[in-house]
């Protein structure tokens, strides 16, 4: 990786962030700063932070395959309408194969569906969003924001070399202001997601892509 960048750490049950000399717990912000800061439904509010708040509410979350509706009530101001519908039909096949195949594992049942690692990232550093295309309509272009993720093991559990890679989330300017439309994983490795996000989605739904 090219930059130096400050991970955030995940834990099980809290998120502490730390960034660029300012300490920020679970998500909130100091109240100065949050009386400067410019109303959430502007465009002009920072895309990174979009992004820090997603992996932020994934932390609290911890949906394990498809987030349930209370967990996905939490999401989904973060998330497009499409990417949002895409996990609520996600749910929704996997409850309906619950009660078509008791016997069997539905789909969309485990794992991270947010990123290239089955078991999640426990840490992450959000990168700085650039230009990925111009929208039609008056609508702001789409931007790329590369995020530096790391999975390391508990040593009560073995411990074990950690595991690093780049996922690349993609905004979109939607309702006046920026939400994520997708994520390009970037694992490498033989068992790593591929693609993104929306088409592993609509690959499993058995939608056209």
């Amino acid at each position: 990786m090219t930059r130096s960048p400050t991970f955030f750490a995940l834990p099980a049950l809290a998120l502490s962030l730390v960034a660029a000399g300012l300490l920020t717990a679970c998500g909130s912000k100091p109240a100065a700063e949050a009386a400067a800061a410019p109303p959430a439904a502007l465009p002009a509010a920072a895309p990174e932070l979009v992004v820090t708040d997603l992996y932020a509410a994934l932390a609290a979350a911890r949906p394990s395959g498809a987030p349930t509706d209370a967990q996905r009530l939490t999401l989904a101001p973060l998330l497009t309408a499409e990417l949002t519908g895409l996990l609520q039909r996600a749910d929704a096949a996997r409850s309906a194969a619950r009660v078509a195949a008791p016997g069997e594992k539905p789909p969309f049942t485990d794992g991270d569906l947010f990123s290239s690692l089955f078991e999640g990232p426990t840490a992450f550093a959000v990168g700085k969003a650039v230009s990925a295309a111009t929208a039609p309509d008056g609508r702001l272009g789409d931007l790329q924001v590369p995020v530096d993720l790391v999975h390391t093991i508990d040593p009560a559990a073995g411990g074990g070399e950690p595991t690093t890679w780049t996922d690349t989330v993609l905004l979109r300017e939607e309702n006046g202001r920026f939400v994520v439309a997708d994520i390009a994983f970037g694992g490498g490795w033989d068992f790593a997601n591929k693609g993104t996000m929306v088409a592993a989605l609509r690959a499993g739904l058995g939608e056209p892509r």
